[in-house]
């Protein structure tokens, strides 16, 4: 099975050539940004399109047509889905690591000109270890969720046992916000009791707190 990535571009030509160099790798969805589009359209787009990576230009305000750039696209990712994957390519490496907090994610647009099949191999290499380290981290944080919800079900949690949970529900929170990866079991009210209540509590303190810090 092939992951699906999506590409975010204002360009149709490297929209084309990012088709043509991931394709027979993933599953590649590309995604226009044009006068009609936000940062907002935008997400709602990729995440309602179930994608396992997204991937976008720097520049998108190049040709005009919007007032953001892929910065921008990256932080909202970053407070809807802290952990999801992402990567940014970008012919202006400088001006994209100037304005972007993870630069980590940035990758010049060069790697997919054919120049370097070393390159190219690499940032697919990337981009699929990104992938498979989110679905990891989802899938272990499950497990330890299940285990400390059976053992508080059979028996009871230590105190410390009890933070744990708390932070692994608030962490499965931030890797799927709709829940949709939670198993049923695990989202029923008798096995979560007052831990959800407290989880909520705790979620709306943060939320408050970053409030004051903007």
């Amino acid at each position: 099975m092939k992951y699906k990535i999506a590409y975010i571009d204002e360009n149709d030509g490297w929209l084309n050539t990012f088709y043509q160099t991931f394709k027979n790798e993933f599953e590649v969805f590309k995604i226009k940004v044009n006068s009609d589009s936000t940062v907002i359209s935008i997400l709602d787009e990729v995440f309602n399109s179930e994608v396992d990576c997204i991937i976008t230009d720097y520049l998108l305000e190049e040709e005009g047509d919007v007032d953001f750039n892929g910065n921008k696209i990256v932080e909202a990712i970053r407070e809807k889905k802290p952990y999801f994957p992402v990567t940014m390519l970008t012919s202006y490496e400088p001006q994209a690591i100037s304005n972007t907090e993870d630069v980590h994610i940035i990758n010049g647009k060069s790697d997919l000109d054919g120049e370097s099949d070393e390159d190219l191999e690499i940032l697919k290499a990337k981009i699929k270890s990104s992938i498979e380290s989110y679905h990891k981290k989802i899938e272990r944080t499950e497990k330890k969720i299940e285990a400390l919800v059976k053992k508080k079900n059979e028996n009871s949690l230590e105190p410390n046992e009890e933070e744990e949970l708390t932070k692994l529900f608030i962490l499965m929170d931030e890797l799927e916000p709709e829940g949709k990866d939670m198993p049923a079991n695990l989202i029923q009210p008798e096995a979560i009791t007052k831990l959800n209540d407290f989880v909520n509590q705790t979620r709306e303190i943060l939320e408050e707190l970053k409030k004051k810090s903007k």
